[in-house]
């Protein structure tokens, strides 16, 4: 059975972050990741590799399920810039891990319909 293209979006959040140089992880040593005592640590260069692999899969698996949703999320990646304000989900991460990414959600067959 296939995955719907929200499922699919869902996963590839974290693996387009976790793919990203410079991309952290919070061990949780004690809460969340917004408590004082929240211990980053950086993924290996090893891990980000499995990181793009799985998330190269998943762009496949998305592009198969929902062609249009993957073509905008790819559109709106190659566009982003630097000044470009992000909201919601991506600018979580941005504040809390300092990397900037296109949120595939937005994207989504479920999204796009609301």
């Amino acid at each position: 059975m296939r995955r719907t293209s929200l499922a699919i979006a869902m996963s590839l959040r974290h693996y387009t972050y976790a793919s990203e140089a410079g991309a952290r992880y919070n061990t949780y040593p004690n809460g969340g990741t917004r408590t004082p005592d929240a211990v980053l640590v950086e993924y290996t260069p090893d891990e980000r590799a499995a990181n793009a692999r799985q998330r190269d899969a998943l762009l496949t698996e998305w592009r198969e399920v929902d062609p249009v949703g993957h073509d905008q999320w790819r559109a709106a990646t190659d566009a982003l810039s630097p000044a470009e304000p992000l909201t919601g989900w991506a600018e979580m991460i941005r504040e809390s891990y300092g990397v900037r990414v296109v949120d595939p959600c937005r994207f989504c067959r479920s999204c796009r319909s609301r």
